[in-house]
């Protein structure tokens, strides 16, 4: 597989009672310089080559889920689900995801503090 022909996706239970505070993981900032700083988020995984647009966040509250549910229920609005959503195997409960899509590079999945749930080849 390609890196433009997967998505990676990791899940959270419990850190993320927020939007913001998702966003402030997960978003780049900027320096009083104009420099780019890389999120926690993006450090962890190792992310290079950063589109913030090819990042989904779900969260099950956003859903209309007030507790957490399985990866079956979370993701099926992902962008291209119908393709990649039945190669899920965990039933592990999370309240949010984070979904990464090219041309984002993932080169440290598993050095998250998220659930590293895997990638899963797409048609994008």
């Amino acid at each position: 597989m390609t890196e433009a022909s997967v998505v990676h996706v990791f899940l959270s239970r419990g850190r993320f009672s927020l939007q913001e505070d998702i966003r402030d993981y997960i978003d780049q900032r900027w320096s009083e310089n104009g420099d780019a700083e890389p999120s926690a988020f993006m450090g962890e995984a190792g992310i290079t080559e950063f589109s913030p647009m090819c990042i989904e966040v779900i969260r099950a509250q956003d859903m209309g889920h007030p507790a957490p549910v399985p990866p079956a229920v979370l993701l099926r609005e992902a962008s291209y689900a119908d393709q990649w959503l039945s190669q899920v195997e965990s039933a592990e409960l999370a309240d949010a995801a984070i979904c990464v899509f090219a041309p984002n590079i993932v080169t440290n999945p598993h050095g998250t503090s998220l659930r590293y749930l895997g990638q899963f080849a797409i048609r994008g």
